[in-house]
């Protein structure tokens, strides 16, 4: 054990001193060559994504919408093709079946971000709506809190320190968005419940839209018997199909109703019995009542839907999916970057004719936010919509109420290109590939987030970051936590897998699947922070 435990000192203190410009370098340069790897677990998301759940804003007299919401059509179209009285001879069946109806409604194709998003949350279809277990050896990754429970005792840590930024007040809202099994915030009140006055204060709210994985997380937090309330008696899983009206907000001042009355209530709630906390579930930030509050993202934002352009002569012209078109792009090649003499997909990647509404209120807000040498060298660009109508919402939240946000993912500082991808069995397949049957996700454009918050100075709202994962974690003191884990382990073996827990979370190694090393998360894993007025920059950044 003693062995273990000096192994240990050794190894990540030698991360500790070789991060810097160095790490900085080599992550960088991992990002651009796309070296990334995922053995058979690396770089999962812990959620089951609320895709859907970002707050509409009402009415509120910053500035007018017009959105035509098709989603009933499209519905109604779906419930006939599925009782058959409107099928035609030849049309698919399941997802893909319902990809094709929506692409004949819409006009032929549909969005990128309309398609990410179907494969997900499809409520009957989606990868995160099945019973499966995506998670784990068994499912198609882990996560790092899967890796250590070091991970979710140090962002208990981070919390904490937050908590007393803020005064110690006598409620605080803790809300996770996408916990997966639930482990993160499991680990999190276990590691926090000896600090009373935080442990008294806190309430949990998870953003789930799976039935499956909120059922798992109840047993994780040991929330025991669950209360149906009247929003969850009624609540059926709508994921809305007028892409544009839900990526409004992105284009402008976005927010909502997060920061005034919480609209709706908690749909289910219980009470975990390892800290005494009270636990929600919610479809969206909106009904998360007020207060202080704290957010954590942790491998939320990669799985949000993005939208793809590409700068033709004709503009900026955006990526568009579509099925049995036959159509190539202008160099010989599909848009999607397969070789035209490949064999066809049912799916295909095409380009819009010109630009599109998303690429004149979207493409040129990005590019007000990087200098002009630089944007006039961009070939592609990537937004996530969502993700940006989202922080836009947290930022709001944490105005209204006071608090704090953290996310960690894997992204660069932006813009980006082409970094959608999908995951199917811990191995990497095409995303047009078995949609509805492989995880999809793209790096995380943390300059994109970065620039709302500097759009409102007004809001005195503070953003931080990107630093690494393995700046964040030592700097909430990984090191010595671990050397108290491995002195009370119970076993050698214990304090090896201990170590070797840590190692991968703050180490930056590119690892060797022949042999089964997994590749480190900390430099390749990024965390972005915001704060609200008068709070100090936090612990990490």
């Amino acid at each position: 054990m003693r062995r273990a435990l000096a192994r240990a000192a050794r190894a990540i203190d030698g991360e500790r001193r070789a991060r810097g410009v160095a790490i900085d370098a080599r992550a960088r340069a991992t990002t651009t060559t796309r070296t990334r790897t995922r053995d058979d677990g690396d770089g999962g998301r812990a959620r089951a994504r609320a895709l859907a759940t970002t707050p509409s804003r009402e009415d509120d007299g910053r500035r007018g919408e017009i959105a035509i919401d098709r989603s009933g059509l499209r519905r109604a179209l779906e419930g006939r093709a599925r009782a058959g009285d409107a099928r035609e001879e030849g049309t698919r069946g399941g997802l893909l079946g319902h990809l094709e109806r929506a692409m004949k409604f819409a006009g032929g194709s549909i969005p990128v971000s309309e398609y990410v998003r179907e494969c997900l949350t499809h409520p009957e279809y989606g990868y995160y709506m099945r019973d499966a277990d995506v998670f784990g050896k068994k499912g198609d990754f882990v996560t790092s809190p899967e890796i250590s429970q070091v991970f979710g005792e140090l962002i208990g840590v981070w919390a904490a320190l937050q908590y007393e930024a803020l005064g110690s007040p006598d409620t605080l809202r803790i809300v996770e968005f996408g916990p997966g099994r639930g482990t993160l915030m499991a680990d999190l009140l276990r590691g926090t419940r000896k600090f009373a006055k935080f442990r008294d204060a806190v309430s949990v709210h998870l953003i789930e839209v799976s039935p499956a994985l909120r059922k798992t997380q109840a047993k994780t937090l040991r929330c025991g018997e669950l209360e149906t309330t009247a929003a969850g008696g009624n609540a059926r899983f709508v994921v809305p199909k007028n892409v544009l009206e839900n990526e409004t907000d992105a284009t402008g001042d976005a927010g909502g109703s997060s920061g005034d009355a919480p609209v709706g209530e908690a749909h289910t709630r219980g009470k975990s019995e390892i800290n005494g906390a009270e636990v929600f579930w919610h479809d969206g930030l909106e009904s998360v009542p007020r207060g202080p509050t704290l957010v954590i993202c942790h491998e939320f934002f990669d799985a949000l839907p993005v939208r793809q352009f590409q700068r033709t002569e004709r503009g900026w012209c955006e990526k568009l999916i579509t099925i049995d078109s036959g159509l190539v792009a202008e160099d010989g090649e599909d848009v999607s970057g397969e070789s035209s003499g490949a064999s066809r997909r049912d799916l295909e990647m095409v380009l819009s004719p010109g630009p599109t509404p998303a690429s004149h209120m979207l493409v040129s807000r990005r590019l007000k936010g990087i200098p002009k040498e630089k944007a006039d060298s961009l070939r592609l660009i990537e937004l996530s919509p969502p993700s940006m109508t989202l922080w836009d919402a947290l930022v709001d939240r944490i105005e209204k109420n006071s608090g704090a946000v953290l996310a960690i993912d894997y992204g660069e500082e932006g813009p980006l290109g082409n970094t959608l991808e999908a995951i199917k069995d811990h191995k990497f397949v095409h995303v047009l590939d078995s949609p509805g049957e492989a995880d999809l996700s793209a790096y995380v454009d943390f300059g994109a987030l970065r620039q709302i918050v500097e759009e409102k100075p007004q809001s005195g709202v503070k953003c931080y970051g990107p630093v690494t994962q393995q700046q964040l974690l030592l700097s909430l003191g990984l090191v010595p936590r671990l050397e108290k884990l491995v002195e009370n382990a119970s076993s050698e073996a214990q304090a090896d897998e201990l170590v070797q827990g840590c190692e991968r979370l703050v180490g930056d190694g590119a690892g060797d699947p022949e042999s089964g090393v997994a590749p480190g998360m900390g430099s390749r894993y990024k965390a972005i922070a915001m704060v609200s007025r008068g709070l100090p920059k936090p612990v990490g950044f």
